[in-house]
This record gives C-alpha cells, sequence and structure tokens, in this order.
C-alpha cells in the first residue's frame, strides 16, 4: 500500500500513483486491474478542477447508447461524496458548474461527427478505453486543439494489438504520462472485493492476471473461436476474379455494422477482407462495395444477412432489404438459429476457413476475443457471448456460417459460368463478358 497525501488545504486524499495527473500534461494515461481506484481518483480530480475553475470536459467511451452507460453518475456521486452538491446543477444529460463548468458525455462511434464538431473542449476523459478504436483516436485527438487541453485516458487493457494499447502504452506521444495502477496499490482497496480477487486467483490465473493485475488478456478460457483460428489459416489470400466475392452483414442502427467478404474454392472458404464501421447509412457500404468491385475487378455472389433487415423503418416505410434492393444489393437472409447452435457453426467453418493477414486484420482480432460473459457473482461463465466490441463482427460470421447451405455449392456454379463464357468468347458472342 501507499501513504495517501493530502491535495491542497482541503481534507483529501489521493493514492501516491495518481499524484501526476495534478501536473499538466497532454496526454494522461491510467490502466490497470480492478479495484485500482482509477475511475474514482479521476472522478474526484475532474471535479476538483472544474470546481476551481470553469472547465468544459467531455466524457467519452467508444459505445454509449444511453446516459446510463456514462460516467454521469459515478461524478454525482462524486460531488455528493465532496459536499459539492450545492456547487453543481445535475441535469439528466449533462452537469453544469454555477462557475461555467460543464460536463458533457458522448459515445465516440455512434457521435463523431458531433464530437468533431465541438468547440473549446479543456478535457477529455476517455473511460474504458480498451474499446476506442483507431478511427475513433484519428478524429477525436485532431479535435481537442485548445491551448492547455488534456486527454486523459483510463482502461483495463484487453487485446495488446487493441489500439488504445499500442498507442498509448506500446508506442505513447513524446511527454505523455502513462502508469500503470492495480489493487495493490489502492489504500481503500474494499475486504469484499480481496475475497472476489482471490477466489479468482485460485480458480483462473490467466483470468486472474488480466482482471486484477491489468495484463492483457491472453486467456483463451471463455473464447468460442480462440482455438480454431491458427496461424497457419492466415496469410495472403489473393482475390480469384473467376469466383464471386461473397458477403455477410450484421447490420447496426446505433452502432457498428460489420462485413465479411469471401470466396468459396473447392472445400475451403477464403476470407479476403473484412469491412466494419459505424453510424453510416446503408448507402455508405454499398459504396464501399461498389469501390472494392472495382479496384478487384470482381462480381458478386450472395449478399447475406439476418432477418431483421425485413423490419421496416419508420422514416421511410421500407425495410433495409427494400432499400438495398432498390440500390442494386439482393440479400439472401440468413436462418434464425440459436446463437450457440451458430456458434457451432461457425467452428465447423473455421476448419476450412482461411484469412487474409492485412484486410481481415480486425476481423481475426475480434474472433480470437469473442467469449463468453463472466459472471461476477458466481465467478463463472455464463452460457451466452458477452457483447462488447467482437460482437458484430463474430455475428456477421455466424450469419455466414449458418447459411453454407446457400452458397457452399458456388464452386461447380462459378467454374459452369467460366466455360460458357468462354464458349461465347471463341464464338465471337461479345453479350458476355468478364
Amino acid at each position: 500500500m501507499v501513504k495517501a497525501n493530502k491535495i491542497n488545504s482541503l481534507d483529501l486524499t489521493l493514492a501516491k500513483p495518481f499524484e501526476p495527473l495534478l501536473n499538466p500534461c497532454r496526454y494522461k494515461i491510467v490502466y490497470g486491474g480492478r479495484g485500482s481506484g482509477k475511475s474514482y481518483s479521476i472522478a474526484m480530480l475532474l471535479v476538483l478542477a472544474a470546481y476551481k475553475e470553469p472547465l468544459r470536459i467531455l466524457c467519452a467511451r467508444e459505445i454509449q447508447k444511453s446516459i446510463t452507460d456514462s460516467v454521469h453518475q459515478l461524478l454525482v456521486d462524486t460531488i455528493d461524496r465532496l459536499g459539492l452538491l450545492s456547487h453543481f446543477e445535475v441535469q439528466k444529460t449533462q452537469i453544469l458548474g454555477k462557475n461555467g463548468s460543464r460536463f458533457l458525455f458522448e459515445g465516440l462511434r455512434s457521435n463523431i461527427s458531433k464530437v468533431k464538431s465541438m468547440e473549446g473542449i479543456d478535457r477529455v476523459w476517455i473511460e474504458e478505453a480498451e474499446s476506442v478504436t483507431n478511427s475513433s483516436w484519428d478524429t477525436l485527438i485532431p479535435t481537442i486543439r485548445k491551448d492547455n487541453s488534456e486527454i486523459w485516458v483510463s482502461f483495463n487493457p484487453l487485446d495488446e494489438m487493441d489500439a488504445t494499447y499500442q498507442r498509448f502504452v506500446v508506442e505513447p506521444p513524446p511527454g505523455a504520462f502513462v502508469v500503470k495502477v492495480n489493487y495493490d496499490q489502492n489504500p481503500w482497496f474494499p475486504e469484499t472485493l480481496e475475497a472476489e480477487r482471490l477466489h479468482l486467483k485460485e480458480k483462473n490465473q490467466a483470468l486472474y492476471a488480466h482482471i486484477w493485475e491489468g495484463d492483457c488478456y491472453a486467456n483463451k478460457d471463455g473464447a468460442y473461436y480462440a482455438d480454431h483460428i491458427i496461424d497457419k489459416q492466415i496469410s495472403t489470400i489473393p482475390v480469384d476474379r473467376s469466383l464471386p466475392v461473397n458477403t455477410a452483414w450484421d447490420l447496426g442502427v446505433a452502432d457498428a455494422t460489420a462485413i465479411w467478404l469471401f470466396q468459396v474454392q473447392g472445400t475451403s472458404v477464403r476470407f479476403v477482407s473484412y469491412y466494419e464501421s459505424s453510424g453510416e447509412g446503408i448507402q455508405h457500404y454499398l459504396d464501399e462495395l461498389a469501390a472494392y468491385k472495382e479496384e478487384h475487378g470482381i462480381h458478386w455472389g450472395y449478399h447475406i444477412a439476418p432477418h431483421d433487415i425485413r423490419v421496416r423503418e419508420w422514416s421511410t416505410g421500407q425495410s433495409r432489404q427494400e432499400m438495398a434492393a432498390n440500390l442494386g444489393i439482393n440479400f439472401d437472409i440468413a436462418p434464425s438459429l440459436p446463437i450457440i447452435d451458430g456458434i457451432e457453426s461457425v467452428r465447423r467453418l473455421l476448419g476450412s476457413a482461411w484469412f487474409d493477414e492485412e484486410n481481415c486484420k480486425a476481423g481475426i482480432r475480434s474472433l480470437r476475443n469473442y467469449r463468453k460473459e463472466w459472471d461476477d457473482k458466481r465467478q463463472a461463465y455464463k452460457t451466452k457471448p458477452l457483447h462488447d466490441w467482437t460482437s458484430h463482427c463474430a455475428d456477421a460470421m455466424r450469419y455466414c456460417a449458418v447459411s453454407a447451405d446457400t452458397w457452399e455449392s458456388q464452386p461447380v456454379a462459378a467454374l459452369q459460368t467460366t466455360r460458357m463464357r468462354l464458349a461465347a468468347y471463341v464464338a465471337g458472342d461479345s453479350s458476355i463478358g468478364y
């Protein structure tokens, strides 16, 4: 344990590892395991800073579907604990200081355009930053351009290849303050958490190292596909122009849409690319596919989507399936099966799958980290998947796998089409071409 130090004349305490957060610095990065006091300490420091001077503070995370997903309640509790309720006006979606301070709350993935347009931000706090993508960072960081502005980042690492870990731990910006803090550096670590910590340490060392010691999650326990994607299946996979390229989608509305692009060659399935984005209409994804088709000179096979693509949107009266059809993409609907059946279908599919190393990098990482949800109370895995940043990619792969009956006969069809075209070419029929 470390000694706690007084902040100015106020009767407050701060654990030793967090003291450098009091000094001006463009990037302040705090990562580590559960029970370290990361969020507690950062919330206190930002509330005190907003109390001392008028600051505009953006509190964000990659996905925030509602205000309950944010640190809003944590900040309200902190204000109450510090006895500063009379100095702040707590509203449903923001917190206002009597001196002009303001706490704002946004999700990066669904509101990145709104965040990009924000002006005069003094502090940004990105909580649960392990899931923030390179795209979000590349948009957010230039937006925070006010003199003496600061970017605060807190997270528990998951994958060492995650954008946040690579950007701020492996190769941090010059002059950044980066510290790893764990439970054993928290003077106020509660006894109730100590019992949970010891139980998990005895039960699962790898998961313990991730949850309590803040290590990247190298454990395969609970992961559905980590053992089913081996390195020899990952290489450079060229696109074969004689074979159709199929797509399998998971369509998001307020969150991500994921698309796997694949070809069937003999008994193998070749995943040639993976694309994911968010906050875009279906036209955006169709434009991406059109650009891919033009670049690689391919023709399309099947386009597979989940059954909810048939749901009509109240604003247009059309389903996304109808909208896509109007724009030239005709979807086949994946069978509606229980999730666990779909997971088993993916496992079977992965036995004959190959992945392009560069173009499928993000998808491979998601599949390897897709796992069961952990039950803290029972200290055991639940029987359902954890819904997180890996879900959309894994769902798109699941729709691909359960639709195998649709696309698995394609190699023969493609061969027949090629023969037909060659015959037409020899006969001088220019109406059928590549």
